[in-house]
């Protein structure tokens, strides 16, 4: 009995620890991106980018990743793109994709680009 509720005490601190409430870019968030917001801004709303690009002197762009899951399948992924001068937003685009069939989803890649 005391096995069982240890076990169910595990899997109940597994799952509320699990719902951390990260921030993350939704179409939504992106479309609430505008030119001349602050880098500080959009970090503190939407969190630390994927990736972010080194595009020259003073011209970064930040990648944000939201994936539409349908169980544990990726079924589209959508890119965020923000570019950022002088430490605001001058510009942004997005690109979606959907993951290649299963056939065709292995490569010699480790870092597949769906």
């Amino acid at each position: 009995m005391l096995r069982y509720i240890f076990l169910f005490l595990i899997t109940a601190a597994v799952t509320l620890t699990g719902c951390t409430g990260e921030k993350l870019m939704t179409s939504e968030g992106y479309e609430n991106v505008e030119e001349g917001m602050s880098v500080k801004a959009l970090t503190k709303q939407y969190g630390t980018p994927y990736t972010i690009y080194s595009k020259g002197a003073d011209v970064e762009t930040y990648e944000y990743v939201e994936r539409m899951r349908m169980g544990r399948r990726v079924v589209e992924q959508r890119r965020y793109y923000i570019v950022i001068s002088g430490g605001k937003v001058i510009a942004k685009y997005m690109k979606i994709s959907n993951p290649p069939p299963f056939e065709d989803m292995y490569s010699d890649s480790p870092y597949p680009d769906y």
